[in-house]
């Protein structure tokens, strides 16, 4: 028996990684029951029938005035009630490709109108543009529409679960479970693994290995609870299913496929686990104690993703920072990239960040333990 499979086999005897892992699984459930609640909310059919009562309410608070003014604008109203109600019936009818361009026909007229007026809402504007190129989108592959905010077929939803919690939940629980693991070597200081018959970089590997399968096991967990439970329910999903693409040049979202991400999400999200379970490593040697250890981490870690966005220095640094990429969704779409104002926010710098910055740490702890090896032998003697 490997080094590596007894320490795994440590690990999965702790009860702190099965509650772990039920956490995991109960979170995505949550969110999955939450999405199907809300399936309806930020759809066309929605957003239609939301107009169509307000047009109404106005209708109803103009009618006391006679003015020719206010005559001419409950004629508008009544047009615009009569937009929404035909891409409802085409939506009902389920004819997606002439619902969405009636959409598009619509949103034409309420850019025109903003454009005529004195002053331009410059956000309401964006925000027509982008709905335009997901209509397009849609209209072309004659797609049904699921909700921007909550969706719920298999691929989508997995997208949305990585985003929505594997940035802060998966290394959270990461900390802790390592934090544990590797405190265990260590009675009153002194580093039980350097009794051990084999070399320091064997030392490392393997528990680096026991590391990453642990994280690697959280990685599969979320992915293939989210995937299964929503594909179970809502079914697959559309491959080619468009989400949102931010251009750092552009105001306006385009769209994408939605599979076109799925390949670098998931290597963001390996390389991710694999720096944080030589960070945690790195931090354990040093301190020696599992509280400190997790404190130091969490802070380190998860601290500094949080931040980095809002914090103008880091922003305009983050890019070397590997704790910046944790949101792989939100760098491979460019979101990221285009709520800092930082272009070098992107998938190939994240690669390289965390590459790089994961075998400095490998190599500072082959460093401090060949140190504390030589300080060990020389008590020893």
């Amino acid at each position: 028996m490997t080094y590596t499979v007894f320490l795994l086999k440590k690990a999965f005897k702790s009860r702190l990684l099965i509650t772990s892992l039920l956490l995991i699984v109960i979170i995505i459930l949550s969110l999955l029951a939450f999405n199907i609640k809300n399936k309806n909310s930020e759809t066309l059919i929605t957003n239609a029938e939301n107009q169509i009562v307000f047009d109404n309410k106005q209708i109803k608070q103009g009618l006391p005035d006679r003015s020719q003014a206010n005559q001419d604008n409950i004629k508008l109203l009544k047009k615009d009630i009569k937009a929404n109600q035909h891409i409802k019936y085409l939506i009902h009818k389920k004819q997606w490709q002439s619902a969405y361009k009636a959409q598009i026909s619509y949103n034409n007229g309420q850019l025109g109108a903003e454009n005529n007026s004195k002053v331009i809402d410059k956000q309401l504007v964006n925000l027509l543009m982008s709905e335009n190129y997901r209509c397009n989108f849609l209209a072309k592959l004659n797609l049904s529409e699921q909700s921007r905010t909550s969706p719920t077929t298999g691929i989508s939803f997995s997208i949305f679960t990585d985003q929505v919690i594997s940035a802060v939940l998966i290394p959270l629980l990461l900390i802790f479970n390592l934090g544990l693991l590797y405190d265990k070597r260590f009675a009153r200081s002194i580093d039980k693994d350097n009794l051990l018959p084999m070399s320091i970089g064997t030392n490392v590997i393997q528990n680096i290995e026991a590391g990453i399968g642990i994280a690697l096991l959280f990685v599969l967990v979320v992915i293939v609870t989210s995937f299964i439970s929503a594909s179970a329910i809502s079914g697959i999903g559309k491959w080619h299913y468009p989400i949102a693409f931010f251009d750092f040049k552009i105001p306006f979202n385009l769209y994408i496929s939605q599979g076109n991400l799925i390949g670098p999400i998931l290597i963001m999200r390996i390389l991710t686990v694999c720096f944080i379970v030589t960070f945690v490593y790195f931090i354990a040697m040093i301190i020696k104690q599992a509280l400190p250890v997790v404190l130091i981490s969490t802070i380190g870690l998860i601290g500094t993703n949080l931040v980095t966005p809002y914090f103008k220095p880091l922003a305009k640094l983050g890019q070397y920072l590997p704790t910046s990429y944790f949101n792989g969704v939100n760098i491979v779409s460019g979101q990221l990239a285009h709520e800092t104002r930082n272009i070098h926010f992107n998938y190939i710098n994240g690669i390289i960040s965390l590459i790089v910055w994961t075998i400095f740490f490998l190599t500072m702890i082959y460093l401090i333990m060949k140190i504390k090896q030589r300080s060990f032998d020389t008590n020893q003697f």
